[in-house]
């Protein structure tokens, strides 16, 4: 599976250079065209490749089971998680197919995460979970015009991730009343790489011919095992949450 994705990754990285890199020439031959469709077509979406950075914020939460295949492991406590909010960040490229119709190729740091809390009269313990991924998301989209500054941007896709490291922060507090932490950080027992399958939905609006920004919903759904397949259970994180990004126009 590190193959697969690593091939996927170089795939995209190459259709992103080369939507970039226009040549003089093209630019040329292209301009007059360009001019015609800004200023006698009112559209939100000109055919020209963006460049955009985004920050989303998600409840993160997983579907838990045993691993049957290994050890019936019971999920005893961890039947009680619940979700919990994390941030993801990406910068990338999209660009032009057909009409509305375009790509999007980007690099990712994913959070994935799922929390615990519990009190007795004298005791307490609690920790917050989270999974690091380095990802890429692959998507189509389609562009709904509504008005030269307004459109809809409709996308689905896959999210091929590299696994960086999971980290869990412990709090708790003792009969005495004295509260401790602990950080658990480690690598091992993940599996290396996963994949998810998302969709969006932007509301987009045009600042000026160069800048814009767009704000909107987002899913995401874990494909693979977080685990590996010797662990008790078998881990597939799900997400929902808010993406806003500002985007600039790459050329002319």
């Amino acid at each position: 599976m590190n193959l697969i994705t690593t091939i996927t990754f170089l795939f995209i990285f190459s259709i992103s250079f080369s939507q970039i890199t226009i040549t003089e020439n093209d630019e040329k031959k292209t301009s007059s065209r360009s001019n015609w469709n800004m200023n006698n077509k009112k559209s939100f979406n000109p055919i020209h490749s963006n460049f955009y950075i985004s920050m989303n914020t998600s409840s993160t939460f997983r579907d838990l089971k045993t691993n049957e295949a290994f050890l019936l492991i019971p999920l005893n406590e961890r039947v009680n998680e619940t979700p919990l909010f994390t941030n993801s960040y990406t910068l990338g490229v999209n660009g032009h197919i057909f009409k509305g119709l375009g790509w999007d190729g980007a690099v990712s740091f994913m959070q994935n995460g799922e929390q615990y809390s519990f009190s007795d009269t004298d005791t307490s313990f609690s920790y917050k979970t989270k999974y690091s991924y380095f990802s890429m998301p692959i998507r189509i989209h389609y562009y709904f015009d509504f008005s030269k500054r307004i459109g809809l941007k409709l996308g689905a896709g896959i999210i091929p991730s590299l696994f960086i490291n999971y980290k869990q922060d412990q709090k708790w507090e003792t009969t005495g009343g004295s509260s401790e932490t602990n950080l658990i950080q480690t690598d091992v027992g993940f599996n290396s790489a996963i994949f998810n399958i998302n969709t969006y939905l932007y509301l987009s609006y045009r600042l000026s011919e160069e800048f814009g920004f767009f704000i909107g919903p987002e899913y995401r759904y874990q494909l693979s095992n977080s685990y590996q397949k010797t662990a008790a259970y078998r881990h597939y994180s799900r997400a929902f949450g808010v993406t806003f990004g500002l985007y600039k126009k790459l050329n002319n």
